[in-house]
């Protein structure tokens, strides 16, 4: 029986025949991770999308051209709509099972997800003025987990499917 090059002790039989990663998977690895935060960028920056319409109280003809600019509630009675949550849950999801073509090893299938969360975390943060991309309120608690819970359950489901595989291989 001969071993594959890189192999340790206790690897699989599939895991040993794996040969060592090339350039290609290491650009797709890069090219995921980088992937994962443009995408949250464009999460965070598309979050707070509103539907309905806002009430705006009339003003006088002169200042009707500032009269959106004059108003404080310029989201009364528009409804918070964060459909880039659901676009975190299915991409983040994705992004994970694109990973899985580079590595089977669990933790390089979360080498996105991670990537996210720190990002995330960076928006989330307050700069040097105080200025924060994120504010605390339910869009972005929505955001958070739809981002994290469905990869979590993906990457939860392929390892309990992996050792569920070993275990029957062994008896």
């Amino acid at each position: 029986m001969t071993a594959a090059v890189g192999a340790r002790p206790g690897d699989s039989p599939r895991a040993a025949s794996v040969p060592a990663p090339n350039w290609v998977t290491i650009a797709i690895a890069l090219f995921l991770t980088v992937d994962a935060l443009i995408t949250l960028v464009l999460e965070v920056f598309y979050l707070p999308i509103y539907a309905g319409h806002a009430h705006v109280p009339t003003s006088q003809p002169v200042l009707a051209a500032a009269a959106p600019l004059a108003s404080t509630a310029t989201t009364a009675g528009a409804i918070a709509l964060p459909i880039t949550a659901l676009v975190a849950g299915v991409v983040n999801v994705l992004l994970v099972m694109g990973m899985s073509v580079v590595s089977q090893r669990i933790p390089v299938m979360i080498i996105p997800l991670t990537v996210w969360t720190l990002g995330f975390l960076v928006c989330a943060s307050s700069g040097p003025g105080g200025d924060a991309l994120l504010i605390s309120d339910w869009p972005t608690m929505a955001l958070l987990l739809c981002g994290l819970v469905p990869a979590g359950l993906y990457l939860y489901w392929r390892a309990t499917a992996r050792y569920a595989h070993e275990i029957k291989a062994v008896r």
